[in-house]
């Protein structure tokens, strides 16, 4: 199967680079596999699982959203956060699931800022999800 380079940039900088045969990510029209010598394109990243086959290696990851572009045999993928399966605290995401929860059961609280309770908790449900592999 054909290759293409895939970069993976956060905010601290280049956080992967490197050829893999299939990237599945979750753009905001739906999910999207891209495979080498695909057309160019540019979309939004949802809150998602992300993963990407490299040398025959499924590797898995939470993404905190972003921005994705296709271009010539090139991939680009800029998002604020992500982790790797292996990377991420099980614990600390169960405690973040919780605290979001908590937060959204007390909407009647004015200092509550909902919208993003709400993204906090995708944001750890997708954590849980990767790292228990479902």
């Amino acid at each position: 199967m054909s290759s293409f380079k895939l970069r993976i940039v956060t905010p601290h900088g280049l956080y992967y680079e490197g050829e893999v045969e299939i990237l599945n990510v979750r753009t905001k029209n739906g999910q999207m596999g891209i495979l080498a010598h695909r057309l160019p394109l540019a979309t939004g990243l949802e809150i998602n699982e992300m993963n990407f086959v490299e040398k025959g290696e499924r590797k898995h990851f939470a993404l905190a959203g972003g921005f994705l572009y296709v271009g010539k045999n090139e991939t680009t993928i800029l998002t604020d956060a992500i982790e790797s399966e292996m990377s991420i605290d099980l614990d600390r995401a169960l405690a973040a699931k919780a605290r979001a929860e908590a937060r959204l059961a007390d909407r009647q609280n004015e200092k509550i800022d909902i919208q993003r309770a709400e993204i906090a908790l995708r944001k750890a449900l997708v954590r849980i999800r990767v790292k228990k592999g479902a």
